[in-house]
């Protein structure tokens, strides 16, 4: 065999085994390709088996809670004294402290304008009185003689000298300033030898004297607005006074009618007595009730809620997938938690069990549990 011949040969095994090891790769690159394709069909089909989870509905139940807050005594009645009449001041008799009762002198006034004025019309009063008597005399000894005008007028100019002089008498009454009810001093504003106002006249001028009364006080307890459907009128509430170390039981005497912009709370109002004064205006009082909801309440189990960064959460099944719903809290008893959610109503359900199992946005079959 020449060797043209030889090279021939050796050119054709060289080709054949090129393309025999060609096609073996392109049949091992087949089979590779299917079989990275067969765990993709596999997972599309896994992902069509939906995890089912029990669900429950909100129930309505009714709730107590109970419920604290800080509150303010307040005196329930307590007024700033100014004069009905002006004046200099002549003596004031009490000062921050005293205890005064009703009707006790508390301010006594000097006003020689005014007297004089009570003196003078003293006098008209008098003139007119004795004008309308000699008239009188006159008109029974000879009926003729006076004219009935002239009787009528003297009658008339009689009868107001004496409404003027009344006037004024009342007045200088005015100058003796007197206890409203029984109190204490609250503030003291004015010295003897001061000058006062009339207080009808000038209702913004300084009052001499500021009263509040210490045996009846208002005790104001400023209630979330969330928490006002467990408290009504007569519910009993207990009061706590630390400074006293008294603890007193009552009831709530009434409810405010509206919310504080600012703060969102309802004041709670509870009058009480306190005759030997010992409970006064300011004083640091704590207020705890249990109340109980007048209606029933939009509630689920307590197993519903978990606890995100310290807040409250509930997994709901909404057509068909897992929502993550921020949960308000109300109140809560060992089985029932009361709560408000948007776009949550009673037709909504909530897992109870397998919420371990999913996650939000997860595609989920439920079973509802009786």
């Amino acid at each position: 065999m020449t060797m043209k011949n030889i090279n021939t040969l050796f050119l054709t095994i060289l080709t054949s085994a090129t393309f025999l090891a060609s096609g073996c790769s392109s049949d091992t690159d087949k089979i590779s390709s299917d079989g990275d394709d067969s765990p993709e069909v596999q997972s599309s089909t896994s992902n069509q088996i939906h995890q089912v989870v029990e669900t429950i509905l909100p129930s309505f139940e009714n709730f107590s809670k109970e419920l604290k807050v800080v509150g303010s005594v307040l005196p329930l009645r307590n007024v700033d004294v100014l004069p009905l009449e002006s004046g200099q001041i002549k003596s004031v008799l009490v000062d921050v402290g005293d205890h005064v009762s009703r009707g006790q002198l508390l301010v006594v006034l000097n006003n020689p304008l005014l007297e004089r004025e009570v003196e003078a019309l003293m006098v008209e009063a008098s003139a007119a009185y004795s004008k309308l008597s000699r008239i009188r005399e006159a008109v029974v000894r000879s009926s003729t003689l006076i004219a009935a005008s002239d009787l009528d007028e003297a009658e008339a100019s009689s009868a107001r000298a004496s409404a003027a002089l009344s006037a004024a008498k009342d007045r200088l009454t005015f100058l003796k300033v007197k206890a409203p009810f029984d109190a204490i001093v609250s503030a003291r504003n004015v010295h003897e030898g001061a000058l006062v106002e009339n207080g009808l006249t000038a209702p913004g001028a300084l009052p001499m004297l500021s009263l509040v009364s210490c045996k009846d006080i208002r005790i104001i307890l400023p209630f979330p607005e969330r928490d006002m459907r467990f408290i009504s009128t007569g519910a009993e509430v207990e009061l706590h006074f630390p400074d006293l170390d008294k603890t007193i039981t009552t009831t709530v005497t009434r409810v405010a009618a509206s919310v504080d912009r600012d703060s969102r709370t309802v004041d709670v109002l509870i009058d009480i007595s306190s005759d030997n004064c010992s409970i006064r205006p300011g004083i640091y009082v704590e207020g705890s009730l249990m109340g109980g909801s007048s209606e029933r309440i939009l509630s689920l189990p307590t197993g519903v809620r978990f606890i995100v960064n310290g807040l409250p959460f509930g997994s709901a099944v909404i057509d068909g997938v897992v929502r993550v719903i921020p949960l308000t809290i109300h109140a809560e008893n060992k089985k029932f938690l009361a709560f408000s959610a948007d776009g949550v109503d009673e037709n909504t359900e909530f897992i109870i069990t397998g919420r371990n199992l999913v996650s939000e946005g997860v595609s989920v079959k439920t079973v509802l549990k009786n």
